[in-house]
């Protein structure tokens, strides 16, 4: 049976006289299969947007101080309070949750590391979101404005790596309440932006085009994307929530992707009144956070009263009240269920968070490699694969390269030079200051994309070209290689025949360590030393000797 969990956070101290623990913040509870509290993390007051949950930890950015506080799952306790420069006012988790991204209230986006960008913001970032394959996240702040931003380029260790906006979504007139990304890998992947201007924006991030605009009657606080990306809901300041169908009759036309008609980008639609539903009677007051469970059949809306609400999605109506909290509930967000039979296993596991230090995000001279001081603590789980599972026979077949190289006591050193040669690859600064939307290839994209698709069969062909360009580069290196030792072999060769032929041309003149001959009426003692000279060479005549 499957089990589903709630996680939800206040954004205030308690209320008095309610028998509920002053410093609790964040609140685990089940779902299903029993609706029933399962565990409090104290000592924390989240802001809008400003928690993350992983399998093994909860980050919270605090709403009032400039710090993080990590709570370890597991131990079921605080495990760190992480300083930062300047408040957090929103944070995501990336890269299967290995990747914490914060948006600060300069208007930067800064990861885990301290690494962090141009303040590309003029106003605090109060809403990250991170695409499915990792290669893009997104930011929201109250200047109105939605930057897509490049995940390696913002990770990388290098200086001197441009860290600024791929794309600059700029249509609404407002400030940006929240963004929530779709469900897909795949580069047809949207987003969607709430802002106070009253408008829900649906975007082609990777392109960034607008696809549709929705005009609603109020501003929206919170947004959420149903599972299958076929709608959107979103919630009110009044406390009502509305649900908006991308495929109803209002926009329905002879295209099959409707999202993607060029005829109705730029056409705003206005939802019917009648998708628009509310629980008058139950005084919940506004609707601060929102989210939608796996099955996309429970809406579940957190209120400034403190009550958490579920809400019937295919009927539109009020459920039940889950809880009743002592405070605003400023974040909602459902787990991942626990329970499937073959539900695929992490490869490691991350025991316990280590605080970022100031430097570890700046690399040495510039190089792009990894600074000394960086360390990684993880706990690699499982057991390694034996070899290529064929796709046919789902049976293992012969190792790789790699998979050979784990099994030995240490790696080859051109596997070594390759790996640094790629890492440098990644970390280079572009010549243009930012990447294309085209340059940027989700690293498990392959394990995403149907065999048939026309751009997958491209990317195999690519790859191909590209590895017989790299064997022909090896072969002309050493081609080359080969003609600089022969001809320094051949300038060797002709410098000993120069040589030999000078030897021989002072044999010939007589000529010995460039000293000329002697005169024959000279005489040479033993040693070499001349003794005497006839008085006509050396005396005029008449002049005796001394």
């Amino acid at each position: 049976m499957l089990t589903e969990l709630l996680v939800a956070a206040i954004s205030a101290p308690t209320k008095p006289n309610t028998g509920v623990t002053k410093d609790a913040g964040i609140f685990v509870h089940e779902h299903q299969p029993l609706a029933a509290p399962r565990h409090v993390f104290k000592k924390s007051a989240a802001a809008p947007n400003g928690i993350a949950v992983s399998s093994s930890h909860v980050f919270a950015a605090q709403a009032d101080t400039a710090v993080v506080h990590v709570y370890s799952r597991a131990k079921g306790s605080q495990e760190a309070i992480v300083p930062f420069p300047e408040r957090i006012h929103s944070i995501a988790l990336a890269a299967d949750d290995t990747v914490l991204l914060l948006g600060t209230a300069s208007g930067r986006i800064c990861s885990g590391r301290l690494v962090s960008t141009s303040t590309a913001h003029l106003q605090p970032v109060t809403s990250v979101a991170a695409d499915r394959s990792s290669s893009f996240f997104l930011s929201g702040s109250s200047d109105a404005m939605v930057h897509v931003w490049a995940l390696p380029a913002v990770l990388s260790f290098s200086p001197d790596t441009s860290r600024t906006p791929v794309h600059t979504l700029a249509t609404h007139r407002g400030p940006i309440s929240s963004i929530a990304c779709g469900h897909s890998a795949r580069s047809a992947n949207i987003a969607v932006s709430a802002s106070a201007d009253k408008s829900v924006i649906v975007w082609d991030y990777h392109n960034g085009h607008a696809l549709r605009t929705y005009l609603l009657p109020e501003a929206p606080t919170a947004v959420t994307l149903d599972p299958a990306d076929r709608a959107l809901h979103v919630a009110y300041a009044d406390g009502s929530l509305q649900t908006v169908d991308f495929y109803d009759d209002v926009q329905k036309t002879a295209s099959s992707d409707l999202l993607r008609d060029p005829s109705l980008s730029h056409r705003p639609v206005q939802p019917s009144p009648k998708t628009r539903f509310a629980a008058e009677s139950q005084k919940l007051g506004g609707a601060l956070s929102l989210t939608l469970s796996w099955d996309g059949t429970t809406l579940v809306s957190g209120h400034a009263s403190g009550k958490v609400v579920a809400w019937d999605v295919a009927k539109g109506n009020y459920l039940s009240t889950l809880t009743n909290l002592p405070g605003p509930v400023s974040n909602l967000q459902f787990l991942q269920p626990i329970g499937f039979p073959h539900a695929p296993e992490p490869s490691f596991k991350v025991h316990t968070v280590v605080k970022p230090k100031q430097d570890s995000g700046a690399a040495g001279a510039g190089s792009g490699l990894i600074p000394p001081g960086y360390t990684l603590n993880m706990q690699l789980t499982g057991r390694l694969r034996t070899g290529r599972v064929s796709a046919a026979d789902k049976m293992p077949t012969t190792k790789d390269a790699f998979e050979d190289a784990l099994t030995h006591p240490s790696f080859p050193a051109s596997m070594l030079e390759e790996g640094l040669a790629e890492l440098e690859s990644w970390t280079a600064p572009s010549r243009s200051g930012a990447a294309s939307a085209s340059e940027i290839i989700a690293l498990d994209l392959e394990s995403h994309v149907d065999p048939s698709d026309s751009h997958h069969t491209e990317l195999r062909e690519l790859k191909k070209q590209l590895a017989s360009l790299q064997r022909i580069q090896k072969v002309t290196f050493s081609q080359l290689s080969d003609l600089r030792a022969e001809n320094e072999f051949f300038r060797g060769r002709e410098m000993a025949k120069a040589e030999r032929a000078r030897t021989r041309a002072k044999k010939r003149l007589g000529i010995t360590n460039g000293v000329a001959p002697r005169k024959a009426n000279e005489d040479v003692d033993m040693d070499g030393g001349d003794v005497s000279s006839s008085a006509s060479d050396s005396e005029p005549a008449g002049v005796a000797k001394a």
